[in-house]
């Protein structure tokens, strides 16, 4: 073997000479130099490649997380805006009933924008993955869920005015008993009977025996059947205060503890009681004071009166 040199010894197979290779150590060295180099070679490639794969990865999962958040943030722009449009319905309608603006505060939605030194904020968050753009999202979600708490409070104060409402309007006498021919109005007047100066407490309508007698608000029927002068009698009460008496029917259709609604048949036109002739003694009653049932009647038709000072003064 030479100075300076490696041998090798190369074997065919069992039964062949070996044949022998010299190596010197100079080439030997630079072999194992290039291998080496090699070897980092394929290392530091592989190690660029699965980095690169990572930051695929991460990149992907970025641009997703990206167009979600965008798609929240337009989302949460569509909320507002429609939030906005049920805060303004609901002032509406406070203005039409009555109720006052202020008295359910409304939580201001978020407003803003970025200045010229944050303009890149969102790019730098989702770099960073600092989490800010997801802070600011979730403050814009905390404020509409206020808002939303807040008109819940005002549309259910809504319901509850409009309920109550409904109920007094139910329960107001604003239609009358029968149709016919107003022989007299309430206040003071003649009587017929003693000729004296007397205050009449309801309205008397003539009509034809057996024309049906209507309840004029719905309401529990709490008397049905004779009283002295009155006659045959219906007393409904209608909650709210008010009352009302239906005299000198001929034959009664409810009774006692029955409710009933506003137009429904209760009696019809009789000639019983202290009386001059068949019609319906109509009275309303407000806090158990005796009242005009003229006030409250909003519909007339079918109405007419024997003397027209009668009108004016029911009026």
């Amino acid at each position: 073997m030479a100075t300076g040199s490696y041998t090798v010894l190369v074997l065919s197979d069992a039964a062949a000479a070996p044949r022998k290779l010299h190596i010197s150590k100079r080439v030997a060295a630079a072999l194992a130099s290039v291998f080496s180099l090699v070897c980092l070679g394929f290392s530091f490639f592989v190690y660029e490649y699965v980095n690169l794969n990572v930051r695929m990865l991460e990149l992907k999962h970025l641009r997703r997380e990206a167009g979600a958040q965008s798609a929240m943030t337009e989302k949460i722009r569509q909320l507002e805006g429609e939030i906005s449009k049920v805060r303004e319905l609901d002032q509406r309608v406070r203005v039409a009933i009555g109720l006052d603006k202020a008295e359910v505060s409304s939580a201001v939605l978020a407003q803003g924008g970025a200045d010229s030194e944050t303009r890149n904020a969102l790019r730098d968050a989702m770099a960073q993955r600092t989490g800010r753009l997801m802070d600011w999202v979730m403050g814009d979600l905390t404020t509409l869920a206020q808002e939303i708490a807040s008109r819940e409070q005002s549309l259910r104060e809504l319901q509850t005015h409009l309920d109550k409402k409904t109920a007094v309007l139910a329960a107001t006498p604003t239609i009358l008993p029968t149709k016919g021919l107003v022989t007299a109005g309430f206040g003071y007047r003649k009587s017929p009977f003693t000729g004296k100066r007397e205050f009449h407490e309801g309205m008397d309508i003539a009509a034809l025996p057996g024309t049906p007698v209507v309840a004029t608000a719905d309401g529990i029927v709490r008397f049905a059947g004779p009283a002295a002068s009155y006659g045959n009698v219906v007393f409904i009460d209608h909650g709210h205060g008010f009352a009302t008496a239906y005299g000198h029917n001929s034959t009664i259709r409810v009774h006692a503890r029955q409710r009933v609604r506003r137009g429904e048949v209760i009696a019809y036109v009789g000639n019983t009681g202290r009386t001059t002739g068949p019609h319906v003694h109509y009275e309303v009653h407000l806090d158990g004071v005796a009242s005009n049932p003229m006030k409250y009647a909003v519909d007339n038709t079918g109405i007419t009166f024997a003397v027209a000072a009668e009108a004016d003064s029911s009026s």
